[in-house]
């Protein structure tokens, strides 16, 4: 695999694909209806609140529609998964290219953090884009202006790591 398959394959991780046309139809949405079962006056006919079904309406109402509960915006929308996403697909992306490199001996970690096993690196980068994530969740829930700041640190800062590792290759 050349570098451009690389690149091409960690940014489409990345990404994390589309939705196709077909999965955004509206078409197929119905109102939403509220079941009013109760009895009004007598219960002359010998039927409980039970019997009623959707084809006969209780005396009361019976299937009334109702207003659409008010939408709530979005937190995690295409955007904060794209740079969420993009932030962790680097992070691999580099873990992989180092390990290549470390491999091949022509570089060596410089993070004193990391340990030098795959796995190890590996979960510590999993650990830093959830926290990542987790802060950017609570910073965009709040309406905070810099919501984005953090995935977009960890990707710049893992495509410094990457261009490295294609310099040492």
């Amino acid at each position: 695999m050349n570098t451009v398959h690389c690149v091409v394959l960690g940014l489409a991780i990345a990404a994390g694909g589309r939705t196709c046309s077909a999965q955004a139809s509206d078409t197929l949405q119905l109102p939403p209806y509220q079941i009013d079962l109760t009895l009004a006056g007598d219960n002359s006919a010998g039927k409980s609140h039970f019997d009623y079904h959707l084809g006969e309406a209780p005396a009361s109402g019976g299937i009334v529609p109702t207003a659409p509960p008010r939408a709530l915006p979005r937190i995690a929308d295409t955007r904060f998964f794209l740079l969420n996403g993009l932030h962790l697909g680097m992070a691999v992306f580099d873990v992989e290219l180092t390990q290549r490199c470390i491999a091949i001996h022509h570089c060596r970690e410089t993070n004193p953090v990391l340990p030098s096993s795959q796995v190890g690196q590996l979960s510590i980068n999993f650990a830093i884009v959830a926290y990542s994530s987790g802060i950017t969740y609570w910073l965009k829930k709040r309406k905070s202006k810099v919501w984005w700041l953090p995935p977009s640190a960890g990707a710049v800062i893992h495509s410094v790591g990457v261009a490295t590792g294609f310099e040492h290759q």
